[in-house]
């Protein structure tokens, strides 16, 4: 389960959509700490192979989106 919630996030963020936090929580029945940490590993996979993506979020902090530097 872990593997492909971290795809759909991956790939959702890849396709340029913005992901709500609270709705994906929602919609996927896991713990707003549980995707804080899916997040924290795809930044920091990020980090290491696609330095030139990072993960932005949203002034009030419920969308997360990819910003290309």
């Amino acid at each position: 389960m872990k593997t492909e919630l971290m795809l759909l996030l991956y790939d959702a963020l890849l396709e340029g959509q913005n992901v709500r936090r609270v709705n994906f929580c929602r919609e996927h029945d896991i713990s707003q700490r549980t995707f804080y940490r899916y997040i924290r590993e795809l930044t920091d996979f990020f980090r290491r192979h696609k330095p030139d993506y990072v993960i932005g979020i949203s002034d009030d902090g419920g969308e997360y989106f990819l910003n290309k530097v």
